[in-house]
C-alpha cells in the first residue's frame, strides 16, 4: 500500500473516532449553572445528584439546593429535589444521621406538597416514612396515606413508572406491618396495570422468603434509593 493513501486511511479512521466519541459528561459546576438557571427542571436536577453520589459530595447538592429552595418565589420542584438529595446521603449516614436527614426531607415535601400537591412528592414523602422503625415512630400508616394520596392523583399523563412505584411501596409498607393480604392486593392491583413491572412480579411471588428478602432490601438504610428518575422522566 502506498504511504500517501495510508495516511489518508488513518486520518478518516481519527476523524471517525472524533466524531464517532461521545461528549464528556458535564462536570459538577456546569449543572449547578444549568440547574440555578432552571431549578424546577426535575430531571436536570436528578441528573446533577447522580454527578454529586459519585463524587460523594452529598452536602454540596443539600446546601446548594437549600439555597434555591429558599429563595423569595422558588417552586415546588425543588424543594422535592432538595428532598431527594438528603436521601442520597443517608446511604452512607450514621443512624442518627438518617433520623435528620428523613426529617429535613419530609420538610422540604411538606413545603412542596403545600405549593402544590402531586404524585411524585406524595409518593416520595410517603416512601420516606416506611423506611422508620414503626415501633417506635409510628410512621409508616402516615406514609401509607401519603401513597394513597399519591395514586388518588394520578392521571393519564402520570408517567407509568411512577404510578407502579408506588403500588410496590404500598405493598411493601403493608407487608411491614404484617398486612400481608392487604400488601398482596396492593401488588396484585399493580401488576394488573403494569403486569411487566419487575419488582411487582418479585413481590407476587408464591415464595413468601423471596418477597421478604425483596421488601427488606427495599426498606433498608443502607441500600440506595434510585433517585435518577430516569424512568419516570425518560
Amino acid at each position: 500500500m502506498h504511504r500517501p493513501f495510508f495516511l489518508a486511511l488513518v486520518g478518516v479512521a481519527l476523524l471517525a473516532v472524533r466524531v464517532g466519541a461521545q461528549a464528556p459528561p458535564p462536570t459538577i459546576d456546569a449543572l449547578e449553572r444549568a440547574v440555578a438557571a432552571d431549578p424546577e427542571n426535575l430531571r436536570l436536577a436528578a441528573d446533577y445528584r447522580q454527578q454529586v453520589i459519585a463524587s460523594g459530595r452529598f452536602d454540596r447538592s443539600i446546601d446548594f439546593l437549600e439555597k434555591l429552595a429558599d429563595r423569595r418565589g422558588s417552586g415546588p420542584n425543588v424543594k422535592i429535589s432538595l428532598a431527594l438529595a438528603c436521601v442520597d446521603k443517608v446511604p452512607t449516614s450514621s443512624d442518627w444521621s438518617r433520623l435528620f436527614l428523613g426529617r429535613d426531607a419530609v420538610g422540604a415535601l411538606d413545603k412542596a406538597i403545600k405549593q402544590r400537591p402531586s404524585v411524585l412528592a406524595y409518593y416520595i414523602r410517603g416512601l420516606i416514612h416506611l423506611f422508620y422503625n414503626n415501633a417506635i415512630f409510628k410512621r409508616i400508616p402516615r406514609g401509607l396515606e401519603d401513597l394513597r394520596k399519591a395514586l388518588a392523583l394520578a392521571t393519564d399523563d402520570t408517567p407509568p413508572a411512577l404510578i407502579a412505584r408506588t403500588y410496590v411501596s404500598l405493598g411493601d409498607g403493608q407487608w411491614r406491618l404484617e398486612e400481608k393480604q392487604k400488601a398482596r392486593e396492593a401488588w396484585q392491583a399493580g401488576a394488573a396495570q403494569f403486569p411487566s413491572y419487575p419488582a411487582l412480579q418479585i413481590r407476587l411471588s408464591a415464595d413468601e422468603g423471596q418477597v421478604r428478602s425483596a421488601v427488606s432490601a427495599a426498606l433498608y438504610t443502607g441500600n440506595r434509593v434510585d433517585t435518577s428518575l430516569r424512568d419516570i422522566f425518560p
